[in-house]
């Protein structure tokens, strides 16, 4: 054996150190600046009223409205009217905030309600109190609603207020509806009468319908509630609606769908009312010239 070691040399390749990117850095960056303007926006969106979204939305919906004054606005039909909205939408004007007027209405319909209330506790009194009305609780139905205080008086197969066909109520029908009369004539508030069927139909050839007879019911009524001592100039309203809003919207035939439903009006119920009939004003001027033509 050769006494001579080996020498073995081992050649390590070292690579150079590669330094990391910045991009990562960057796009984390994005995504904190994405997150907190989401849960900002969260945060805005949780404080803000029904009113202040929709006029959000109604912004969003509107590209014409851009930062310039109305003049030079693009034709909107929103262009230079009031606005509550909490986005600055160029060409609107602020809306007035907490006007006397609107907090006098508040009022006005708050002390309404309060005398809608108590004008039923009364009703409910007379009820008990009257072996009449007693007798047929179960007939009469109080409610308020956004229209007002509403008395239905309901139809019953065993005690029906009126005989098949005939506008006129039996005897005891009639005492119901002056009774309760009495109680609606200390109220100063407007009134409307509306007579209601069932489903079943004369014929199809038949001249007089339950559209008449639903009419007819409901001025009967009126005239035993003016017997009652209810104003003639209260009365705003005398509508017979036929089958077209049963009490039993399950069964169209039910007896209690035959019923008669007093309202008495809160100003804004008295107001849509008025809005319906209201005749366009017409220029007087106008129309000569019109008539020149």
């Amino acid at each position: 054996m050769s006494d001579e070691q080996s020498i073995i040399i081992k050649r390590v390749n070292k690579c150079p150190h590669v330094a990391h990117g910045g991009a990562w850095k960057v796009a984390f960056a994005d995504f904190m600046t994405a997150a907190m303007a989401f849960f900002l926006m969260l945060w805005i969106l949780g404080g803000t009223s029904d009113s202040e979204l929709k006029s959000m939305a109604e912004y969003f919906r509107d590209p014409t409205v851009i930062e310039a004054s109305p003049e030079i606005l693009i034709q909107s039909e929103r262009a230079g009217q009031a606005t509550d909205s909490v986005i600055d939408m160029g060409g609107f004007k602020d809306a007035p905030r907490g006007d006397k007027n609107d907090e006098i209405n508040e009022q006005e319909r708050q002390q309404e309600r309060e005398e809608m209330q108590q004008l039923k506790q009364e009703l409910e009194q007379r009820i008990e109190a009257s072996p009449v009305l007693q007798e047929f609780k179960e007939q009469l139905k109080l409610d308020i609603t956004p229209n007002g205080l509403q008395v239905q008086v309901l139809d019953d197969r065993r005690r029906p207020m009126f005989d098949a066909g005939v506008d006129a109520p039996r005897a005891y029908a009639q005492t119901i509806i002056r009774e309760l009369g009495m109680v609606l004539g200390k109220s100063s508030s407007k009134i409307s009468v509306a007579g209601h069927t069932d489903s079943s139909s004369y014929g199809a050839n038949a001249e007089y319908t339950n559209w008449e007879l639903s009419a007819d019911r409901a001025n009967a009524a009126r005239r035993l509630i003016l017997q009652g001592g209810v104003g003639a100039d209260r009365i705003v309203q005398v509508v017979g609606l036929s089958d077209t809003v049963p009490f039993d919207k399950e069964n169209p035939y039910n007896p209690r769908n035959r019923r008669i439903s007093i309202v008495v009006l809160n100003q804004d119920a008295i107001a849509r009312i008025r809005s319906l009939s209201d005749a366009p004003v017409v220029d007087s001027a106008g129309s000569q010239l019109q008539n020149t033509l």
